[in-house]
């Protein structure tokens, strides 16, 4: 079975990870310092800041813009339920926006119709490595006196113009889960411009200490040297995971490249497919093609629950693209006909197998195992 997704780990990460062993410091410590610094450059932002998963880092992102209960965040309903939960786990209110469905990404005109009173911050996902309207989010942030946070957990070395994700948003919050471009196994990062929030989530991602585990060792490591200035979480990133990361990141540019010429093979193959909507492209982003989701219109000749079906039966896996929160159990809040194009998005799109090191033999079977479906059920209809 050609799988989704697969990290691509070397020898390099082996050697990263054996070297912090060896230095006995593998909890949250130097490591991840120098990670910090180097993402933070990556990504041309003056701060950044490690975190367990992009989760806590959603989470540490909506407590420190001062996030709280009886506020409203608006963020698109079609995302990952991760985006909606960090606003809940404040007890503040996710108001759900529907998007473009030409991007899959909050659609603007929606989010600036969502703004109420009660409205403390918009997100703007990048969902599977493609540009949010990041500058447009921004300045009607900027105009309405709200934070504007980005989701960039599919988004690591996506770009719009000179500009990288995570430098767009007052903080961006990264994903190093196993299916992400970067990947730590777990983990994940916040970038902000501002001095104030980055101190702020630096004690709130360490139980609210006033100073780092770095800091108190270059100090003699006396327990008094530190203050618990407020109630904090423990949502750090090991040394370990930092070890394998910053490898990770060496590779980004070459990772990049090679997935968005993995997504050319594939757009070029699937052109003539005219009921398969392929993931947008645009003169001024780089697409990090963390995941490659196409939609199936109108008209296609299969459904996709069956589409994913024969696939599956062809050794080729496949997933949905992602959820429609509104649509979730346990969510209420937004409806179908309030938010067309996300309950469409989440019914009709379908991710194909796309990750680094994907051998050439294993894309050419998943086209030409999508394109034998295709045109079997075109020939029957």
């Amino acid at each position: 079975m050609i799988p989704l997704a697969r990290p691509c780990f070397g020898r390099e990460e082996e050697e990263a990870v054996a070297e912090v062993l060896r230095t006995g410091w593998v909890a949250q410590g130097p490591t991840t310092d120098t990670f910090e610094r180097e993402f933070a450059d990556a990504m041309g932002v003056p701060h950044a800041i490690a975190a367990s998963s992009c989760t806590t880092a959603l989470h540490l992102a909506m407590v420190a813009v001062g996030v709280r209960e009886g506020d409203e965040v608006i963020l698109p309903s079609y995302t990952f339920p991760a985006t909606a939960n960090a606003v809940l786990y404040e007890r503040a209110t996710p108001v759900l926006a529907d998007i473009d469905p030409a991007t899959l990404n909050l659609d603007v005109r929606a989010a600036e119709a969502a703004i109420t009173a009660r409205t403390k911050a918009i997100v703007g996902v990048h969902l599977f490595g493609c540009p949010c309207e990041a500058e447009a989010l921004r300045s009607l942030c900027d105009a309405r006196g709200i934070a504007f946070i980005e989701d960039a957990a599919c988004a690591v070395g996506t770009a719009i113009g000179a500009r990288m994700a995570g430098a767009f948003g007052h903080v961006a919050c990264f994903s190093f889960h196993a299916r992400k471009v970067v990947t730590t196994g777990e983990g994940g990062m916040l970038t902000t411009s501002d001095l104030a929030l980055a101190e702020l989530m630096k004690s709130l991602r360490s139980h609210g200490v006033d100073r780092s585990a770095s800091d108190r060792h270059a100090e003699g490591g006396a327990p008094a040297n530190a203050l618990y200035v407020r109630v904090g979480y423990n949502y750090r990133l090991s040394d370990v995971q930092s070890a394998i990361g910053r490898v990770q990141l060496r590779k980004l540019a070459a990772f990049v490249a090679e997935r968005n010429e993995m997504a050319r093979r594939y757009d070029e193959a699937f052109a003539d497919l005219a009921e398969l909507r392929l993931p947008p492209r645009r003169r001024e982003w780089t697409h990090s093609y963390q995941s490659y989701v196409v939609v199936l219109e109108d008209g296609s000749p299969i459904e996709p629950d069956a589409f994913m079906a024969r696939l599956a039966q062809q050794g080729v896996s496949t997933r949905v693209g992602t959820y429609a929160v509104h649509r979730q159990p346990y969510f209420r809040g937004g409806s179908d006909t309030a938010l067309p194009h996300s309950t469409r998005a989440a019914e009709r799109s379908v991710a194909l197998p796309l990750f680094n090191g994907l051998p050439r033999a294993d894309q050419e079977r998943v086209i030409g195992s999508v394109r034998a479906v295709w045109e079997e059920r075109r020939a029957n209809r």
